[in-house]
C-alpha cells in the first residue's frame, strides 16, 4: 500500500501480509529529500521501525519509531470505505517535527 499527499512531496509505503488485521512487514517513507526505511531491502534511508499497528474494516493506525523503538518518528491514520467493489483509504501522515499531510492511498 502506498499513500501520498496531493503534491507527491510526502509518501509512505507499507508491505502488508495477507493475514487478517494489521500485518505490517516492512515500510519506507519519504518527505522531499529525506528517506526512512525498515530495511535496506526496501530502499535507502534512515532505519525506522513499525512500533505498533491496528487495522479493521474502518481503517488503519500505524506508529513508526526509531531503530531502537525509543522515539516516535511518524503516525499514519487512515479511514477505509468500500462500496460496489471499490476501496478507498485516506487520512493523515504526521512526521514528528516536520509536519502533517492529508494522504490518499492505493493498494498494490
Amino acid at each position: 500500500m502506498y499513500c501520498s499527499d496531493a503534491e507527491a512531496d510526502t509518501e509512505v509505503g507499507l508491505l502488508l501480509g495477507t493475514a487478517g488485521g494489521f500485518g505490517g512487514i516492512g515500510a519506507n517513507m519519504r518527505h522531499r529529500t529525506r528517506h526512512w526505511t525498515t530495511d535496506p531491502l526496501y530502499g535507502d534511508g534512515v532505519i525506522f521501525t513499525i512500533g505498533q499497528g491496528f487495522a479493521d474494516d474502518q481503517g488503519m493506525k500505524v506508529d513508526f519509531y526509531d531503530e531502537i523503538v525509543n522515539l516516535p518518528v511518524a503516525e499514519l491514520r487512515l479511514s477505509h470505505a468500500q462500496e460496489a467493489g471499490e476501496h478507498v483509504f485516506a487520512g493523515t501522515l504526521r512526521i514528528i517535527g516536520l509536519g502533517v499531510w492529508a494522504v490518499s492511498c492505493s493498494e498494490g
